[in-house]
Order: C-alpha cells, then structure tokens, then sequence
C-alpha cells in the first residue's frame, strides 16, 4: 500500500509512516485544537515538499482570511494558486440549500438537503480534476448537518463520505469533538482513520496531546502524544507520553 506522508513532523512515526493513499481521514478536536492549522500544512507541506496538488474546502472561513492567518507560520498560500498547484473553495451549504429550494419545484427536486451536498461534491470533483489534486482537505463536515433531522444528517455524511472515496485523493476532514466520545459520529465509523487532538488545561497550563483512535490497514500507535502549535505548524512529540495527572484531567472531560 502506497504511503503518503501526513508532513506533521513526527505523527509518520506513529502510523507507520503515513496515510494510505486515497484514504479518508478523520481530524476531530475542539475550538482551537488545530485542526484547521493541522489541515493546511497537511496540503501546503504536500505541495511544497512532495509534489502533490491539494484542493482545501472551507465551509466556515473566507479564503482571504485563512491566507492571512496562515502567514503566522510563513505559510505563503498565494503562490500555489498562482501556480495552480492549490485550490480554495468557499462552500455554504445554508446558501445552496436557498439555491435548491428556490429551484425545486421547476427542477422537480424533493430531496433538498441531498441535492445540496450533491452540488457540493461536483464542484469539488471539478476542481480536484482540474489540477490533477492529490490531497484534499475539508474543513469542517460538521457545516453539513444542516438539517434538523438526525436520519436526513447521517445519510447526507454517509453519501459524501462515500463519494469522497472515489476522487483519487487522500483526504482529510474535520469535525468538532464530542464532549462524551462514547457518543461516535457516523463520520467515525465511515472514515478510514480518526485523529483527535485534545486540548485541556493542567493547573494553569494548556496542555494537548493528539491520540489516534483508528487507521484501517495500519498498525497505529494507541497511546497519547503532546503536540505542539509552533511557528512552523503542528509538531507531534513521539517519544513522550501524555501520562499522571494530565492524562487524567483528559479522562475526567472527555468521557
């Protein structure tokens, strides 16, 4: 199986030295984890150190914001783009979901929130094609569930997911974390791997550990590891463990 390197100094180690290629990937942690951070120098460090084209879906933040936030780790996000080696797309799920509804009576649709993630899905195929990606990053699927009724949410994850199998691309998604993790997302048992980073706080310090909870075809690490958001991006720590105290606070919030 063809290995594809995550390029977060030190998480290769952990999972046998990368993501299988053309895998989903699950990234779930809470605000300020670095999820978004993890997501672009998963694609930025791809283009930059491997050659890959990377397409990044925003369902939350503008284009013109995530380029100047990524500055703060000399992250020049315009020069790929100009290369046509990195692509941005600013989805709305709540803006198509206007879109169809206006339209569904003359096009005959009934399944709004389908064909909502439906339009979605092509113009991401469209633009992962048209640079030949092989990385793609989407941030966040938790903007999907838009609908009110659980049944309709966990068969519009499943289909995207689903499709997403089918780009050639290996691909990594975000969610927010769950306060009680016995209460799994569908988008955990679909993905191929899940991620989380945890993030709590230890007397007055914040402390974060990354913990790998599955990766299909992989023999993963099963312990917590610190990671750190530096000025280069997110480094994982492989040789030190979360443990004590620390590792009991992240027992105590989270399950």
């Amino acid at each position: 199986m063809t290995r594809v390197p995550t390029a977060i100094p030190g998480l290769d180690e952990l999972i046998e030295g990368g993501f299988i290629e053309n895998d989903v990937i699950l990234l779930t942690g809470g605000p300020g984890a670095g999820k978004s951070t993890f997501g672009i120098q998963f694609l930025y460090d791809g283009i930059k150190n491997y050659g890959d084209p990377g397409v990044y879906v925003t369902l939350e933040e503008s284009p013109a914001r995530i380029i100047r936030n990524m500055w703060r780790h000399n992250w020049d996000l315009e020069r790929p783009i100009k290369e046509n080696k990195l692509r941005i797309i600013r989805a709305n799920p709540i803006a198509y979901g206007r879109y169809i509804k206006e339209s569904a009576k003359t096009e005959g649709i009934t399944d709004v929130e389908t064909a909502t993630v439906e339009n979605l899905l092509k113009q991401i195929f469209t633009q992962v094609k048209e640079i030949g990606a092989k990385r793609l990053f989407i941030d966040s699927i938790t903007s999907l569930k838009i609908s009110s009724d659980e049944t309709t949410v966990r068969h519009m994850i499943m289909e995207f997911i689903k499709n997403l199998e089918n780009f050639d691309c290996t691909t990594l998604i975000t969610s927010e974390l769950h306060n009680n993790l016995e209460n799994f997302s569908v988008e955990e048992y679909l993905s191929e791997g899940v991620i989380r980073l945890h993030v709590t706080r230890v007397g007055g310090n914040r402390v974060r550990a990354i913990e790998i909870i599955k990766m299909r075809g992989v023999k993963h690490d099963e312990i917590m590891h610190p990671y750190a958001i530096t000025d280069e991006g997110i480094v994982v720590y492989p040789s030190e463990t979360v443990i004590g105290k620390e590792a009991d606070v992240f027992e105590s919030t989270f399950f």
